[in-house]
């Protein structure tokens, strides 16, 4: 869409006319008063309407918007008896939707909603010392277990360039007998000590059964001992050696990450992997539904306060068998409210940086003159592909490499000349590198690129983890936001939560400044402002195929609502990434804070 200026006064943006309509009634607005009028005046109002995007009053009734304009035409259409809310100049939005993340985890270990509830290691300075001692605190306060596996969530990828030393700290004297598992920051990598490892079968035997690409999912010594490094297969291996976290424990991990979300002014997202595992190698299948089951528990309690849409993870070369997987896993969850099994997940590549360098590239990894290919036979799946479409379900594809992208985008060219009729919001997430001639073509075949833009910094990981380890004009096409913005395609907001943090002002301030400790990435791809507010709204409203009743603030549309401390639009980009959510309501009901 068009991006406008936002050197403009709000109150000039605000005379849009009487837009009142007759709207339906449900839940009350903080209150059980299914037909409770609401009015909030004199507030900074971003609509996310591109006709008419600016307004400075709203009223709702019951979980329905019926006006959105200027206090006259919005104090009209609510009538003499509704409350009156003034919001004095604060700003107020849709409720934020996230395009891409991993609340719970119970398959995915380390999904945000356990990674609350459980260990959780927040250091990044490389300190081995600083790590062995956190393990063995948690070791002593006999917590986050999976049975008698101890699980630490959020290691940075740092660490595992020093994987062998961690195993001779963490393997023997008191470790010897105690079953260890860090889990990395990118979902995509872990590390596990010897007692977890035999329980696993990764030992030097098996690793030589494995073909020299199947070993590059593990790290190991040239006798082949293995330094407890495991990264997409290897970490599934490890993972279904697991015991299976408590039924409570996932609960409790619902429940924060629900509560942490709204918090952040977030009142619907796409859970990326609600079952199946990263990768996957391993067909999803009715018997093990990974987090569907939470969500059911949560919306009996009342604690699923968001707009959730759920795609298993699917074997990409699994064909149309797990279709059907999935279709089954969709009927049997139709009856939660707010929750939707709406399509599926497929990884087409890893993940690039060292030393896993699982990402399919279009050229090789410079320190090893060799590629890593894509994870589907292209042919059967283009296939898979045309038939989840043809079933009414949406494809949400992984793809970082400039390779994945281009035949994720093939796939989806396929979908588009067999079915032409079809409207479904095919997504494409991640596109760390994107080929100069596959720009256009997300526009051309109508595919959602879903960006997390908070990772557009230079910082670290990319100065020493990628950019010295790929080609100079692969790594010149990184994060090619703003390209893809201008070609036409629609982008959608996203964190992959919790590989980094969900906030979406952080991700929006990002976006705009692409700055690190290492100067600026490819400042031409710098996002403008209002584009990520647009993000965030309209464009993931149009991921979850919900567009029709959320992602934007217009007459008839659901009362997600939130009002934030400052004017997005104009603060600095400092102040953007200090902005703090006061209030969010779901559906006219207050989920997190209250009225300023």
């Amino acid at each position: 869409m068009r991006v406008q200026s936002r050197a403009r006064a709000w109150q000039a943006r605000a005379l849009l006319g009487g837009l009142v309509l007759a709207a339906a009634t449900g839940g009350a607005f903080a209150a059980d008063v299914p037909s409770a009028v609401t009015l909030f005046c004199n507030a900074h109002v971003f609509t996310a309407e591109p006709a008419h995007p600016y307004a400075e009053a709203l009223a709702t009734r019951g979980d329905r918007i019926i006006a959105v304009g200027s206090c006259a035409d919005a104090s009209a259409a609510a009538g003499a008896g509704a409350t009156h809310v003034d919001l004095h100049g604060k700003f107020l939005m849709p409720g934020m939707i996230d395009a891409h993340a991993h609340p719970i985890g119970a398959r995915l270990v380390f999904g945000g909603g356990l990674g609350m509830v459980m260990a959780n290691f927040p250091d990044q300075n490389g300190s081995i010392p600083d790590l062995v001692r956190y393990v063995g605190t948690t070791v002593d306060q006999g917590t986050s277990r999976f049975g008698d596996v101890t699980v630490i969530n959020g290691v940075d990828l740092s660490y595992w360039l020093h994987a062998a030393e961690i195993d001779s700290l963490l393997s023997a004297d008191r470790y010897a007998g105690i079953p260890i598992v860090l889990t990395g920051s990118d979902g995509h990598t872990a590390w596990a000590n010897r007692a977890a490892r035999l329980r696993a079968g990764i030992t030097a035997d098996y690793l030589r059964t494995l073909s020299p690409f199947q070993r590059h999912y593990y790290g190991f010594a040239a006798d082949f001992t293995p330094n407890g490094f495991v990264a997409d297969a290897g970490l599934t291996r490890l993972r279904k050696s697991l015991p299976a976290p408590p039924p409570a424990l996932l609960i409790a991990a619902g429940e924060a990450a629900v509560h942490y979300l709204n918090s952040l002014g977030i009142t619907g997202w796409l859970d990326a992997a609600v079952a199946g595992v990263v990768g996957g190698d391993i067909p999803v299948t009715i018997d093990d539904p990974g987090d569907l089951p939470v969500y059911r528990e949560l919306a009996r309690r009342g604690k699923l306060t968001a707009h959730v849409v759920a795609y298993p993870v699917i074997d990409p070369d699994g064909g149309s068998a797990q279709i059907d997987v999935v279709e089954t896993l969709r009927r049997q969850y139709a009856d939660v409210p707010d929750f939707s099994v709406a399509g599926i997940k497929v990884f087409a590549d890893g993940v690039v940086e060292y030393p896993s360098q699982t990402a399919a590239l279009t050229k090789p990894y410079v320190n090893s003159d060799k590629f890593s290919p894509v994870l589907f036979d292209p042919k059967r799946f283009n296939a898979m592909v045309v038939d989840a479409d043809s079933r009414g379900l949406i494809v949400h594809i992984h793809a970082i490499g400039d390779g994945a992208v281009k035949e994720s985008l093939d796939a989806f060219e396929a979908v588009r000349q067999t079915h032409p009729a079809s409207v479904l919001p095919h997504t494409l997430t991640h596109a760390e590198f994107v080929d100069a001639e596959d720009v256009p073509r997300f526009a051309r075949n109508h595919v959602i690129a879903v960006l997390q833009l908070k990772w557009a910094t230079a910082d670290p990981v990319d100065f020493d983890q990628i950019k010295p380890y790929i080609d100079p004009a692969i790594h010149d096409r990184i994060y090619p936001a703003r390209s893809l913005l201008e070609a036409g395609a629609t982008i959608a907001g996203a964190s992959d939560w919790p590989v980094d943090s969900a906030n979406p002002f952080d991700a929006m301030a990002q976006a705009e400044t692409r700055t690190g400790p290492h100067g600026v990435l490819l400042a031409s791809q710098r996002m403008p402002r209002e584009a990520m507010l647009y993000a965030y709204t309209r464009g993931s409203a149009q991921v979850l195929n919900q567009l029709d009743h959320i992602g934007s603030l217009a007459p008839g549309k659901r009362a997600d609502l939130v009002i934030v401390d400052r004017d997005l639009l104009t603060v600095s980009v400092e102040e953007l990434r200090e902005a703090k959510v006061l209030w969010t309501v779901f559906g006219g009901k207050t989920v997190f804070g209250a009225a300023p």
